[in-house]
């Protein structure tokens, strides 16, 4: 941690020497992930006279402050989850609850075209993600350090969802599905028009999965002697149902040579069922049961949302010189039900019957404007003003009693709070050359409100903050395919409102949660140095990084006695993260290409009344394609997440392997088969140890799973996207 302070002034002391010569410098536009510009070139197709010249896009697309992922050679994407497909991106780590982490940390900020979602927003976003199909993800932006143009928001930094581009002059569409024969599959129609100045988009998709669940958890509390030793074991049997549908609607019209309207509309709904039996019993290290019972429970869940986005875009003279204007909505309303029913065996817990309900309500509104002006050549300032305002309401509702027709309000289930949050944020990039090195700097200030009203114990909290974020990102060209990059930038993890919640909410006999509304936010200064290598078809990187914050949000966990425990939420004192990640894409031969990245990072975690935890773990991930024949694609790919510590215990290792094979019948239809955790590894176990007590928890998912699935392209075949090649393009420099 000593490294701290000279590695962040001389960041500092790099970005004031570059932003010195302002008057005379000038600066490449930072292109926002939603245009996915760092791709278009390497797609475009042009048409002189009778040629037309196809580029094949490449897997991995580099630029200064993002990689950028291909996923369109990923089988999974036609039976699977965005789940499913983010475990085989680089870099990116997804736990079998759907929980993301980038190099171990939790705290990501995921996007869809540059655009935040109410679903990818809070507790629900695993399940979210588990749900949604893959079908219409093409690429994958990873972006560790984003510059100032964008929010900070994410201690571990963005995932950008790209979704497949429009192209000019056609008219296409794609009906794509699978199913496993039981009780699951997906649906998804997308279709383009483009004609003159206008362009229009469209898609509509469903899917359902399915899966069992076990969840075994043990907690020991050791006393003096066997007969004061408590051993509480419990376990849940059941299954997960899934549903989700979502539809958007699209719209770009030019007005003139230099002006440009578009307008978007989004609508989705996810829903979910899980059902199943627990049982739990409490025993003294002799083996004597003091309390056993068996719990039926039915739970629902679900949620739907409209979002709209409006922008306008002028062009003035001079290549990239442009202001766009852009407003968006979002409304996401979510609940979640639960009906259980308890039966005592052994001991003095009473019968009951238990109903528990809850509601959250979230409306969102951003105003965006960018002025991008070029300086000259390799040189661009871009000036802009972002605003947000987020407001949430939640409801909670539990009642209880000796059976459905006698429930009572349960205080310990029922509260009301509401968050407001409103963010004003004016940043500055700054792009110029020094010779062979490329510099961009940049800063980005926030002036944070907010306001937490929890109604039902009339508490309120308000608090407001102004702080600046500063980037810098270089780059230095080698050789001709060689490339070293370099970037610094400052980071936020802000508490979520239901981490700030203080009402005690309870969860089950066992166990009872509370939020805490003195968090802080955590801070994080982020560094990484990559060497990078395009040669032929092959694409190499190997990135050392390191992450020093201060104020993470972390679960404590505390025993209050009679088998209960209350789990809050508290700030880390400090953790750092050091490790180096690589990545290789390539081909052998003319019918074999591959895809492997891997990572190995130190983890130090300092938690005050706690103290000190550490490990050294790792990640690797890999596919392979064999393509025999024009027709004929196999692809085999998998994952390994090493052990991972966190401030009371760690989460152990786990690995899923996946298979696929595509065959290609017409140019237009394509019959695909899928097989996900083929070696039936989908489990995962996590311990905590603390003074009073020890748990562990392990959680099985679902079995080996098989698709079948299709793909028809219909409409007009000129400017039409061919099925996915296998090839990563031409040698050059990276990005």
């Amino acid at each position: 941690m000593a490294y701290r302070s000279l590695l962040t002034t001389t960041a500092l002391a790099l970005m004031a020497a570059s932003l010195t010569s302002v008057a005379s410098a000038q600066d490449r536009p930072q292109t926002p992930p939603a245009q996915a510009a760092d791709t278009a070139e390497d797609e475009e197709a042009t048409d002189v006279e009778a040629l037309v010249v196809t580029a094949t896009p490449r897997d991995v697309v580099t630029s200064a402050d993002r990689v950028s992922y291909s996923v369109a050679n990923d089988l999974q994407r036609q039976s699977g989850s965005v789940a499913d497909v983010l475990r085989n991106v680089p870099g990116v780590e997804v736990d079998l609850q759907g929980n993301v982490s980038l190099r171990g940390d939790s705290n990501v900020t995921i996007l869809i075209d540059g655009r935040p979602s109410g679903m990818l927003r809070g507790e629900g976003r695993g399940d979210a993600l588990q749900a949604m199909s893959a079908g219409q993800v093409e690429r994958v932006e990873v972006i560790t350090n984003p510059s100032a143009a964008f929010s900070p928001e994410g201690s571990g930094g963005i995932i950008n969802l790209i979704s497949k581009p429009t192209r000019a002059a056609t008219s296409t569409a794609t009906v794509r599905g699978s199913w496993n024969g039981d009780d699951q599959g997906n649906l998804s129609v997308s279709g383009s028009r483009a004609q003159g100045g206008l362009t229009l988009a469209g898609d509509l998709g469903v899917r359902r999965q399915a899966s069992d669940i076990l969840v075994e958890t043990s907690r020991v509390r050791d006393g003096a002697s066997p007969a004061t030793t408590v051993i509480e074991n419990s376990d849940f049997n059941g299954t997960n149902v899934f549903d989700m549908a979502n539809a958007r609607l699209s719209a770009d019209y030019d007005l003139n040579p230099t002006d440009r309207v578009s307008g978007e509309i989004n609508w989705r709904e996810f829903s979910g069922e899980s059902n199943g039996v627990g049982m739990f019993q409490r025993a003294d290290g002799n083996g004597v049961v003091s309390d056993r019972y068996q719990r039926l429970s039915d739970n629902a869940f679900g949620s739907n949302g409209v979002s709209a986005r409006t922008s306008w875009r002028r062009k003035f003279s001079g290549q990239q010189h442009e202001l766009v204007a852009d407003f968006e909505y979002d409304s996401t309303e979510s609940n979640r039900d639960q009906d259980a029913i308890q039966t005592t065996s052994v001991g003095t817990i009473p019968n009951y019957v238990e109903q528990i309900r809850t509601t959250n309500g979230r409306d969102a509104y951003g105003f965006k404007v960018d002025y991008t002006r070029p300086m000259g050549e390799r040189q661009t300032l871009k000036l802009g003003y972002e605003g947000d305002l987020t407001q949430d309401s939640f409801d909670f509702f539990g009642a209880r009693g000796p059976d459905a027709s006698a429930l009572l309000p349960v205080p310990a289930l029922t509260n009301r709070f509401e968050y407001d949050q409103t963010i004003h944020a004016a940043y500055v990039t700054y792009d110029r050359p020094f010779g062979e090195l490329d510099v961009q700097a940049g800063l980005r200030v926030e002036q944070v409100d907010f306001t937490l009203n929890q109604i039902t114990d009339a508490v309120v909290v308000e608090r407001d903050y102004l702080r600046a974020y500063p980037t810098i990102h270089m780059g230095y060209q080698l050789t001709d395919t060689q490339r070293l990059r370099g970037s610094y930038s400052r980071r936020i993890a802000r508490p979520s409102p239901q981490d700030l919640n203080p009402y005690t909410i309870y969860q089950d006999p066992q166990n009872l949660r509370r939020g805490n509304p003195d968090l802080e936010p955590e801070i994080t200064d982020s560094f990484e140095l990559s060497w990078q290598m395009r040669a032929g078809q092959s694409y190499y990187s190997l990135t050392g990084f390191y992450r020093d914050s201060e104020g993470g949000v972390t679960d404590v966990a505390q025993d209050l006695g009679n088998g209960v425990v209350l789990t809050t939420r508290e700030n880390l004192g400090q953790s750092e993260r050091i490790g180096v990640e690589f990545i290789a894409n390539g081909k052998v031969g003319s019918q074999i290409t591959y895809n492997a990245s891997g990572s190995v990072y130190r983890n130090e975690i300092v938690t005050p009344g706690i103290g000190e935890r550490s490990d050294t773990t790792g990640m690797a991930r890999a596919s392979i394609n064999w393509q025999p024949t024009p027709n004929d694609f196999f692809q085999l790919n998998g994952f390994y997440i090493g052990e991972q510590v966190q401030a009371q215990g760690a989460r152990e290792p786990f690995g899923l392997l996946n298979l696929g094979y595509r065959r290609k019948i017409t140019e237009d239809f394509s019959l695909v088969l899928t097989g996900t955790n083929i070696l039936d590894t989908a489990e995962q176990r996590i311990a905590i140890d603390t003074p009073t007590f020890r748990d562990e928890t392990y959680v099985r998912f679902s079995e080996p799973t098989y698709f079948i699935g299709f793909t028809y392209l219909f409409g007009g075949s000129q400017g039409r996207r061919p099925e996915p090649a296998f090839d990563f393009g031409q040698p050059q420099g990276p990005g």
